[in-house]
């Protein structure tokens, strides 16, 4: 839109927008000249007092507005902008002071104040159209924020969206346009289209800078140009909510620290300052950096503060929602217990402040930690029967509230009362996949969960240390938990890359849409149970107090007729509800049915020591590991025999700092040419965690351990363990020599991996892509261009992007381009298709033909080996990436994804026994492990059995030797690798030069490990 037709409503030029997810709120937008203003001038002015005459009243008010904006005193902006709303009403400039006072009202006054001011301006036919689509897009934000009901807040937006529409239809304005993008981001976030809420603010932000643009072309003042920066300082805000949601956390902290740097170089006021920090910290504590998390918030709490912000704003509610998160994560119990406590003392008679801040599950939780059993006892077991009336015994956000009363008793030390509330728990989340679609584990809801499963997961293990012997029962809930956590870190990512497949099919998506409305229908009818719930308890206190109760008998039967009807209503309420409750089970049981490959993928299922042994073969060993805050789980189950369990005194941290250590001795890729730590001062540490985590441990006739592990040990190949002590001129006594090892997930993947035979073996040999060409101008590298060194890593040496970037483009700072090449995965794979007997001019895509492109074209199902010899990128590694994802080479359409993703995983379909990533750290890393299980579960759900993958950077060519010889024909997927690494651990493949575990300890075979 060129820059002569913006419409700006006068005297707010433009209105900063805040952030969303439970956190967003609207910034104030700056007029005049108020950094012109001395603070001398600035209190002088609000000292002055208010004439008589509306007309002057108007105008030293506009003053007024200014100085309290360049002193940053938040309630007197308030003050005079709600004073400002009625004496604007038939100015040609007036109608701006609405919205103003809204935004302001919401983001650094009261909440309920805010939201209650709308709908009398909304029901004002005298507003222009223009004013009343911007009440009613507040409306909608304001609902979207302050935890109201959900279709309360869809209408709302339908109803804004339409005025918006009509408005834009009228007079164009880009302010409108942008304010209208960002609270159908806010609806799209909340009905759980995360991807589509970036998409929109993306656009939002586009437009924003459209609009500053336009500034700049008009030659407007600093002021002016501030005032249009606010747009695109808010587009951006809420974006940083958005990416966090979908896990894109680095992008996020950029974008965060990008402007803080503006606001302590001073370009940036201290409002907005704070509003930065407290977004930096909600990045800090999704990545889980909770130290830096808590001072960021911190800070802006205090600058908020000093502003004069109400404890009831949702600028405050942001900042201490931060502070209490990273005290959380921290598990700093009393400090966060006070600081919530504080919290909601301060919020006063707020109601929509409170019903957003009040959490009774995580009061009852932190009064528990804090020592306060008592109190956090009643307050479960209140929340408990409320939530009985609304939902029934048997709804999951009934047995939630069970599960947090388990927690308060088992510190109580009534194990026998809180297992019985475990059960109900258990019930919800454990034995029916769709309880954790009820209870999204996200936000404190997330917390409430974690913890009540990592007491249970405590207890157990003080128990197995203290040398009890656990009930059987007790033993397989915790192998359930352990399984399930394991899964939970993917989860959200695999349902966000379901688009496209849900797209190419029609019957699964239509199935899908069902389950959805008649999820809204059953969430729907219990918010109506609860009203009426809350109706008769009004009516019920009013019945029984000694007033009513005086009154003569016909004046009393009215009210006690009503609260008898009002008593059948409930009545008949609860049973549609129930109704409505069964019937999206029923919905549910048809998807799982029709569908079940995408009902293992979004909503697993958890099996338990029975069931996962009973998918095991004989031979076949599934060990579990569960690494605790300080001891770690450990199960052994085995087709024979009943289920092993026991603790080890050795918490996550405690692991990682030893799987540190070893991998810096045993990763030669890390250490400088010539420098490397002699092999034989890791044997006795490898040795030493054999004997703690295996050696108790009874895997006589075992010949294939499958290992479900995450957290510390997923970064260490356990086949490098040592069984024996090492001794000097002996033979290492590598577990690898004892049995094969294979990696899964989770033990449900075993479940879905068998629960059907496998499909009859496809015919041709190998499909590869490899040696992709980055630069589309600069063609692809050859073979001999490779590296001469003895040891070429491939690491992924792309230079630093500009922070905040989301594309692969120069405009934002990073080439596709500069991506090294890896030439060397040419002659990798030209060594496999020879091992196999592949044709490689036929059954290769190499330099500039390994497409993404070209991998979705390529008919897949009739290929036994898929590989794909290029850098594996995990999410955050480059701007933009949010999942899982290998490059490929640059596409000839320069606006096409160079990148296979696992949105694209999805899509593909395979009859593989072998999927090769032959790519750099796809098996672990800082966050590889959970990234690599979303990525492994996409392929398995495409309908790969396996996939070979690799624990750190490797040499070329073992690289080449090593997955040449797993793919000749053996007995099984993992006694074919184990085979391949044995010829080189023992000196028979390589000539000795590969016996070092560094060569051949690096490949993890994920799935299925037999034929």
């Amino acid at each position: 839109m060129a820059a002569a037709t913006l419409l700006i409503a006068s005297p707010v030029a433009v209105l900063a927008q805040e952030d969303p997810t439970p956190v967003a709120a609207a910034e104030d937008g700056d007029i005049g000249e108020a950094y012109g203003l001395s603070a001398d001038d600035a209190r002088r002015l609000l000292a002055e007092p208010l004439p008589d005459s509306p007309d002057a009243r108007y105008a030293l008010l506009k003053r007024q507005w200014l100085a309290a904006r360049r002193l940053e005193d938040r309630g007197r902006q308030i003050e005079v902008a709600k004073a400002l709303v009625p004496l604007g009403r038939g100015r040609p400039d007036g109608e701006g002071w609405i919205r103003l006072y809204l935004t302001t009202e919401f983001t650094w006054g009261s909440s309920g104040a805010a939201l209650a001011a709308c709908e009398p301006l909304l029901a004002d036919k005298q507003l222009s159209p223009a004013a009343r689509a911007g009440v009613a897009l507040r409306q909608t934000y304001f609902l979207a924020n302050a935890g109201q009901d959900r279709q309360v807040m869809l209408r709302a937006w339908s109803r804004a969206d339409a005025l918006a529409a009509e408005a834009l239809k009228q007079q164009p304005s880009l302010p409108l346009t942008i304010d209208r993008l960002q609270v159908r981001a806010e609806t799209e976030r909340l009905t759980g289209d995360g991807p589509a809420a970036i998409a929109t603010l993306r656009q939002a932000v586009a437009r924003s800078r459209e609009l500053v643009a336009g500034g700049l072309a008009q030659r407007v003042g600093e002021e002016q140009l501030r005032q249009w920066q606010g747009w695109l300082d808010g587009s951006q805000g809420m974006l940083i909510y958005a990416l966090v949601g979908q896990g894109r956390t680095r992008e996020a902290a950029d974008i965060a620290q990008d402007n803080l740097a503006l606001w302590r170089a001073g370009q940036l006021d201290d409002g907005q300052g704070a509003r930065w920090n407290y977004r930096a910290a909600t990045a800090l504590n999704a990545s889980q950096q909770y130290e830096e998390a808590l001072a960021a918030a911190r800070q802006s709490e205090a600058m908020l503060a000093r502003a004069n912000a109400s404890a009831a704003s949702q600028t405050r509610w942001l900042a201490r929602q931060e502070i209490l998160r990273a005290l959380l994560g921290l598990k700093r119990w009393t400090e966060a217990d006070q600081a919530y406590r504080q919290f909601l003392e301060e919020l006063g008679g707020d109601g929509v402040a409170r019903t957003r801040a009040q959490d009774n599950r995580l009061a009852a939780l932190l009064a528990a930690k804090s020592g306060r059993l008592d109190e956090a006892l009643e307050t479960a077991e209140r929340t408990l029967r409320y939530r009985t009336r609304i939902y029934g015994q048997d709804h999951p956000q009934t047995r939630e509230s069970a599960g947090v009363r388990a927690v308060v008793r088992l510190l109580r030390g009534d194990a026998g009362g809180a297992m019985s509330d475990y059960e109900q728990l258990f019930a919800a989340t454990l034995d029916r996949s769709d309880g954790w679609v009820d209870l999204d584990a996200r936000g404190f809801r997330g917390f409430v969960l974690g913890l009540a499963f990592d007491e249970f997961l405590a207890h157990a293990a003080r128990r197995a240390l203290a040398g009890e012997a656990l009930p059987p029962a007790v033993v397989d809930r915790a192998l359930q938990i352990a399984d399930r956590r394991k899964l939970g870190s993917t989860q959200r990512a695999l349902a966000d890359s379901t688009a496209r497949l849900l797209a190419a099919t029609p019957a699964l998506r239509a199935l899908l849409d069902e389950e959805q409305t008649l999820r809204k229908a059953a969430s729907g009818q219990y918010g109506q149970v609860a009203a009426l719930i809350a109706d008769e308890d009004k009516l019920r206190k009013e019945l029984s107090t000694e007033a009513f109760k005086a009154l003569p008998k016909e004046q009393r039967k009215p009210r006690e007729d009503a609260l008898k009807a009002l008593r059948q209503q409930l009545q008949a309420r609860q049973g549609e509800a129930a109704t409505a409750r069964e019937a999206l089970a029923a919905q549910r049981q048809r998807l799982a049915s029709a569908y079940p490959a995408y009902a293992d993928l979004i909503t697993p299922a958890t099996p338990g020591a029975v069931a996962l042994s009973g998918r095991l073969r004989p031979g076949e060993g599934l060990l579990v590991v569960q690494a605790l805050e300080d001891q770690t789980l450990v199960w052994l189950l085995r087709a024979d025999a009943p289920a092993q369990f026991r603790a080890m005194p050795a918490g996550a941290a405690a692991l990682a700092a030893r799987v540190t250590a070893l991998r810096q001795r045993v990763d030669l890729s890390t250490m400088p040419a010539g420098r490397e730590t002699p092999l034989a001062q890791a044997l006795p540490e490898l040795h030493a965690l054999y004997r703690e985590l295996l050696a108790p441990l009874n895997r006589q006739g075992l010949n294939t351990l499958i290992v479900a592990g995450d957290g510390p040990l997923a970064g260490l190949p356990l086949a490098a363990l040592v069984t024996e002590p090492p001794v000097a001129g002996r033979p290492v006594a590598w577990l690898l020599r004892q049995q094969a090892v294979v990696q899964l997930p989770s033990g449900a993947s075993l479940q879905a991996l068998r629960r059907a035979a496998a499909p009859a073996q496809a015919p041709k040999a190998l499909l590869g892509f490899g040696d992709p060409a980055f630069d589309r101008a600069g063609g692809t590298a050859t073979a001999t261009a490779a590296s001469t060194s003895a040891k070429t890593a491939r690491h992924l040496l792309a230079p630093t992007p500009t922070r905040g970037s989301g594309r692969y483009d120069a405009q934002l700072g990073f080439r596709y381009a500069d991506i090294p090449p890896l030439p060397e995965t040419r002659a990798e794979l030209l060594t496999i298709a020879r091992a196999l007997g592949a044709d490689p001019a036929v059954d290769l895509r190499l330099g500039a033909a390994a497409t993404r492109s070209a991998v979705l074209a390529t008919p897949l199902a009739d290929r036994r080996v898929l590989a794909f010899a290029t850098h594996g990128l995990m999410p955050g590694e480059l701007p933009g990436i949010s999942k899982p994802a290998l490059a490929m080479a640059a596409e000839a359409d320069e606006g096409a994804s160079p990148l296979l993703e696992l949105d694209d995983v999805l899509t593909l379909r395979m009859n593989a026994q072998w999927v090769l990533l032959s790519a750099c750290n796809t098996a672990a890393g800082e966050q590889g492990g959970a990234a690599m299980s979303g990525l492994v579960r996409g392929f398995f759900f495409a309908g790969a059995r396996s996939v070979l993958a690799t624990h750190w950077a490797v040499e070329s060519a073992s690289a080449a030797a090593l997955t040449g010889a797993t793919l000749a024909p053996a007995d099984t997927r993992a006694a074919g690798l184990r085979r391949a690494q044995l010829a080189m651990a023992d000196g028979q493949d390589g000539q000795g030069r590969w016996t070092h575990p560094y060569y051949w300890a690096a490949y993890a075979l994920f799935g299925d490990p037999a034929q």
